[in-house]
């Protein structure tokens, strides 16, 4: 959302938290340095930051038309009407794709406007547009879209009545000690039994879903209004890159140490606040580059036109100690 305040408002989320563990400096232009960079009023530094924060890679695109396609599926389960086929599904991330290549082409309509314009973060850094991925990603959505075709999630889902069956839009704000959260997860159901399933599909990486499935509870508990019960409430992750799908039970204290990370992670924000009762941050100096090593681990980060110049001179300050 676009807010014309001075500064944006806060809030927590699972990828707010990871982002600020990754890198600070990215942090602050994720969430601070380009607020309102939207505005042609706005200085160069925030439009900049604002549009670097759309950039793109394939693996998302894969990831977000995927989940789409898992969201559809589970409404049309949900209603009784059928799932969208392979092929369906395959041409609309197909279309996502292609926008991608199409949009990288078009440098300047990106910078004027980035929200609509898919740019790759690679074609934005090469200074041209690239195929080269391309077919990995097709790759890959062919063995997603497979996985989630023949899921068992399905079967299970018919079995339970509709309106037994939740398929959240998108993460969604609520109340937590305080403080707003976003959180959703893609899809929760109840069976007859009374079991309460949380479900979170995978594309890539899953070393974290036993943290998402408990902030997930949390949601479940306060949004939805479902009571806590144990040995009645399970995490399911579905890993459709693997064909992995892993259920398991979601404790009391799973969710306490859910509960606690948050509180951690909003005391971790709220230090590199000036004002936090208007979610002023601290100068740009307090919040550090990453370390040589970990850069070295992540080269990637769509923020690094705003920092080039700085690791530059950092870089250059090292090989001149070294030399001395």
């Amino acid at each position: 959302m676009r807010y014309d305040a001075p500064y944006p408002e806060f809030s927590w989320s699972h990828s707010r938290d990871r982002a600020l563990a990754e890198c600070a400096r990215a942090y602050f232009w994720r969430y601070y340095g380009g607020h309102r960079g939207w505005s042609p009023e706005a200085p160069e530094e925030a439009r900049l930051a604002y549009a670097l924060k759309q950039l793109t890679s394939f693996p998302m695109i894969v990831g977000t038309a995927v989940h789409d396609c898992a969201r559809e599926s589970a409404e049309a389960v949900r209603r009784g009407r059928p799932r969208p086929s392979f092929d369906t599904m395959l041409v609309r991330v197909s279309e996502a794709l292609n926008r991608a290549v199409l949009g990288s082409h078009h440098r300047d309509l990106f910078q004027r406007d980035p929200k609509r314009v898919v740019m790759l973060q690679d074609a934005w850094y090469s200074g041209r547009s690239s195929s080269a991925g391309l077919a990995g990603a097709v790759t890959k959505a062919r063995l997603c879209l497979r996985s989630l075709e023949g899921s068992r999630v399905w079967a299970d889902l018919e079995a339970c009545r509709p309106e037994c069956v939740t398929v959240p839009e998108g993460p969604e704000a609520f109340v937590h000690e305080g403080w707003p959260i976003y959180a959703g997860p893609d899809l929760v159901y109840r069976t007859d039994e009374g079991r309460v399933v949380i479900v979170d599909w995978k594309t890539g990486d899953d070393s974290d879903a036993d943290l998402q499935i408990a902030l997930y509870a949390l949601y479940c508990r306060t949004v939805l209004g479902l009571p806590f019960r144990d040995d009645e409430w399970f995490g399911r992750v579905v890993n459709l890159s693997t064909g992995d799908d892993t259920t398991f039970e979601i404790s009391r204290l799973d969710v306490m140490h859910a509960a606690e990370r948050i509180r951690d992670s909003v005391q971790a924000m709220q230090v590199l606040l000036a004002d936090p009762d208007r979610n002023a941050p601290r100068p740009l100096s307090d919040f550090p580059l990453p370390e040589p090593e970990r850069r070295r681990r992540r080269p990637y980060c769509p923020f690094y036109a705003l920092c080039h110049d700085e690791l530059e001179e950092v870089e250059f300050g090292r090989c001149a100690d070294a030399e001395g």
